[in-house]
């Protein structure tokens, strides 16, 4: 029997930019506190990924691996979103955030 392995899950300057655009653009058309709310929602999602990180499959999308030649993604809310990630170590580094309709094999 294997043990499950736990990362720390880390988000890059790029991913952390991502966000930021995205509380900006839903704070553009709403309120901050909603673009916030969103990010947050966002952020619990990727919490799981201490211990499921293992779980995915490389990626076979083009624009992820240009990202980082090890990525692994996660389509997230509504599969408006796909998460671009990594493991190194003990860490899962989030990438990227892309507009999942911009990923192409």
């Amino acid at each position: 029997m294997s043990t499950m392995r736990n990362y720390r899950v880390i988000v890059s300057n790029d991913a952390t930019d991502d966000l930021d655009g995205m509380v900006r653009y839903i704070a553009s058309l709403y309120r901050v506190e909603s673009g916030h709310n969103y990010v947050n929602r966002i952020l619990g999602k990727l919490a799981s990924l201490s211990y499921t990180a293992d779980m995915y499959r490389y990626s076979q999308f083009a624009t992820a691996r240009r990202i980082h030649p090890k990525a692994k993604t996660l389509s997230i809310m509504n599969h408006k979103w796909t998460v671009v990630f990594h493991i190194d170590g003990n860490f899962v580094i989030i990438d990227r955030f892309i507009p999942s309709k911009l990923m192409v094999d």
